[in-house]
């Protein structure tokens, strides 16, 4: 099934609907920027800047975590890389990656459960991709 996501800026929430869901699956808050909205005073240049560098860290910040969970042993880089990953969706939240986060990094500083783990993972990427999107237009829609 294809799932095409349709974004509504409600204040600092920003929502996204998937096609092909059941409604209360696909209605959800995807982004909060409150927390941004609140330490910017509601500058739009403050939250455009907040937003960029978000994107230009945690992407590839994700990537890492995902080659260390998949591909790596360390249990060491895994938590490491989590933690490094919380702080950044503690500013620009994102549905349940903080918390999903904090699991990965305890259970990898506990070095057990890498099924639980890449599983919390799947659904860290699954959540991103329609975060990334989201914050993506935001920026551009800042910048105009």
């Amino acid at each position: 099934m294809v799932k095409r996501f349709f974004i509504v800026f409600s204040g600092p929430l920003i929502e996204a609907s998937i096609v092909g869901m059941e409604h209360s699956q696909a209605n959800h808050n995807v982004v909060d920027l409150s927390y941004v909205l609140e330490l910017g005073e509601g500058k739009p240049e403050f939250v455009k800047e907040v937003l960029s560098i978000f994107m230009e860290h945690t992407p590839p910040g994700l990537k890492e975590l995902e080659k260390y969970v998949r591909k790596g042993r360390s249990w060491d880089k895994i938590s490491k890389q989590a933690h490094f990953l919380k702080s950044s969706v503690g500013i620009v939240r994102v549905e349940g990656m903080h918390d999903r986060l904090q699991k990965i990094e305890t259970l990898a500083k506990e070095k057990r459960d890498k099924d639980v783990i890449v599983k919390l993972l799947d659904e860290i990427v699954i959540t991103f991709s329609a975060a990334e999107k989201i914050i993506t237009d935001k920026i551009k829609e800042l910048s105009d």
